[in-house]
């Protein structure tokens, strides 16, 4: 018997000392689990969900539970929790664990590994009751209507979700919770989390009501909406096939059971769009209805298709639309509010809807995000989701019509308001802390920390990544980009999204879920994956890949040298062909120009320096770049 208790203290001993080793690979930085760890293989545990939290080595008060289990193509398993403290929900947090032939090979993480004094304590205090909290929440809203006040909302919820007792009516649950979008366990404590869905004004958040004071001290967005407007036009994609629903002799509805758990599509007034044929020729406002119909179709189709995934939570979630919506968040607007989508029209129009196909993918692509990595509306995790939701909204309509295509949003309704191939050309920023990044100010805050306008940056990282490119990019990066194709770079956008994306990642952290999505997909070596690692150098987040071309440290030669008064000319050598780029630095060491000198075969260069003879005297010095690799330099003198 004491040979048997010493056996299990020493299994013991080892699973706890095992789980010590990964809590310490996936250590980061202020109490904060990394974004992405990966195990050596003499690491790799055998994984059991139920165990999970103990075979990370957590804090032995923090529990993980597990919210949705997938398997993918590639024979990983990803198992999906949310993070527990003393059986609260801590709010942000995620791990999902990917398990291969039974092992943890690695983690996406927003987690907490250590937690502050008040919580390890217990010295964390409730006073206000739970119906306190929502009085506080719905008080602060103030809103004229609510959803759970519209008998027609509520009975849509019931049908929608197939449960007879679901109601807007808010409920609160507890949570650890910090405001801000990160993760801040120094400053995490008990909070109320309370979803009020209001009609009139609309509009749709989780309010936070600190547990001991009833303060408000926080609001998380749910309607996540795309400002997609365009000119009117009766029907933006022609004659299309769609499905409806016959209910008696020449009496049809635009509902589609054969997708799912369904596609419904009502007007605002949660009544059916009807119809005496299955051939389907309504006038305005009521044509809106097929344009969202046949485009939430065509997106169910898309991710079924290309990703095997079964409408947003991969479960057939009936995707219910509602068009023509009034009020002021829906003139020239659209938006997934958390459960459905809601179409408005056009304010310059006879009732043309908000309806075009990219619109249809963008917003429910907002509920492929919300049922996985779930990221944060506001800032760089808010920024990463809009991007997202353009990219796949721009894919879908690339699947449904491929001869249509066109990158800039909203096309179809011939009104434009973003262009993923030229983000500046409407006001977005085509480099990570580029001359367009929105950082502060006034319309910042208005966009939940510059949602709609740094999204430029990915859509622009994806488009590269598509069809491929070369530049210099706002802070002095030479890029070259090798075009992958639609199909490859889809894919790993989706994986990056539905396995390692977490709610706090930032674009830096897309990055790395992408280079992880392509090594999977691809290949560790796979030129895909060089191409992921170039894309997102050419919009200014890390390191391209390794150039083909090579590094010579040549003298350039300038001449004549001392310069006056004439245009100069530089003379290098190319030992590979490439995209060249060259740079002029005052004695400061400033850059003054950059000059895109395009590709050039390889061989014996030269290029005239343009504008010589506005410069002041003094030093100055050329580098010579080949494919982003410096392979020379050389220094002139300017006399006046």
């Amino acid at each position: 018997m004491k040979n048997q208790l010493l056996s299990i203290a020493f299994v013991i001993f080892i699973v706890n000392a095992h789980g010590q080793n990964l809590l310490h690979a996936m250590q980061g930085e202020r109490g904060v689990a990394k974004q992405y760890a990966e195990f050596a293989a003499q690491e790799q545990p055998v994984f059991n969900e139920k165990n999970a939290a103990s075979i990370l080595g957590l804090d032995k008060n923090s529990g993980l539970v597990l919210s949705s289990i997938e398997t993918d193509r590639l024979g990983f398993t990803h198992f999906r929790f949310y993070q527990t403290y003393n059986g609260i929900a801590i709010d942000k947090t995620m791990l999902v664990a990917h398990v291969k032939d039974g092992k943890l090979i690695s983690v996406s993480a927003a987690l907490v590994t250590d937690f502050n004094s008040a919580m390890k304590s217990g010295t964390a205090t409730q006073k206000i009751t739970t119906a306190d909290a929502i009085g506080r929440a719905v008080a602060h809203v103030h809103a004229l209507r609510y959803a759970w006040q519209d008998k027609n909302m509520e009975a849509a919820l019931k049908e929608q979700t197939r449960n007879v007792t679901a109601t807007y009516y808010p409920n609160a649950k507890k949570v650890w919770y910090n405001a801000g979008d990160q993760l801040d366990p120094a400053t995490l404590h008990l909070a109320y989390k309370i979803d009020v869905y209001a009609e009139q004004p609309e509009s749709r958040a989780f309010y936070f009501v600190d547990a001991n004071s009833g303060e408000i001290i926080g609001r998380e967005e749910r309607i996540h909406s795309t400002n997609a407007v365009g000119n009117a036009n009766t029907l933006y994609s022609g004659t299309r096939t769609v499905q409806s629903e016959q209910m008696a002799a020449n009496s049809y509805r635009l509902r589609d059971h054969n997708r799912g758990n369904g596609i419904i599509t009502l007007n605002a007034d949660k009544t059916d769009i009807t119809n005496t044929s299955f051939d389907w020729d309504l006038t305005l406002p009521g044509k809106n209805g097929l344009d969202a119909h046949w485009g939430v179709e065509m997106t169910y189709d898309y991710y079924k298709i290309n990703f095997n995934r079964n409408s947003i939570d991969n479960n057939g979630y009936a995707l219910y639309s509602y068009i023509n919506k009034g009020g002021f968040l829906y003139s020239d607007n659209a938006s997934w509010d958390g459960n459905a989508m809601n179409f408005g029209t056009r304010s310059n129009s006879d009732g043309a809807g908000v309806t075009g196909i990219d619109v249809t993918g963008h917003e429910l692509t907002h509920g492929v995000t919300q049922f996985t990595c779930n990221l944060n509306y506001s800032k760089e995790p808010g920024a990463i989701n809009e991007s997202i939701s353009d990219i796949m909204g721009k894919s879908v309509q690339f699947f449904a019509k491929p001869a249509d295509k066109d990158w800039r949003l909203s096309n179809d309704m011939n009104w434009f308001i973003r262009d993923m191939s030229n983000p500046n050309a409407y006001a977005q920023p085509d480099t990570y802390g580029g001359d367009k990044w929105l950082g502060g100010g006034f319309n910042y805050l208005l966009d939940n920390g510059g949602v709609h306008t740094n999204s430029g940056v990915g859509n622009f990282m994806f488009y590269l990544l598509v069809d491929g490119g070369s530049g210099t990019n706002d802070i002095g990066n030479a890029y070259k980009v090798q075009g992958i194709g639609l199909s490859k770079a889809d894919q790993i956008i989706y994986r990056s999204q539905t396995v390692y994306l977490v709610p706090t990642s930032q674009f830096t952290d897309w990055r790395t879920a992408c280079i992880n999505a392509a090594r999977d997909l691809y290949g560790k070596g796979s030129n895909e994956l060089k191409q992921v690692k170039n894309a997102f150098y050419a919009v200014g987040i890390g390191t391209g890949a390794v150039a083909t071309a090579v590094a010579t440290n040549q003298i350039v030669s300038v001449t004549p040298n001392p310069v006056h008064g004439i245009n100069a000319v530089a003379k290098f050598d190319l030992q590979s062909a490439g995209y060249v780029v060259m740079k002029l630095y005052d004695g400061s060491a400033q850059v003054l120009h950059v000059y895109n000198i395009g590709t050039r075969e390889k061989g014996e260069q030269s290029f005239t320096l343009p504008g010589t003879a506005e410069l002041k005297e003094g030093n100055y010095y050329i580098t010579i770049e080949n494919d982003g690799v410096a392979i020379g330099r050389g220094k002139f003198l300017v006399i006046n």
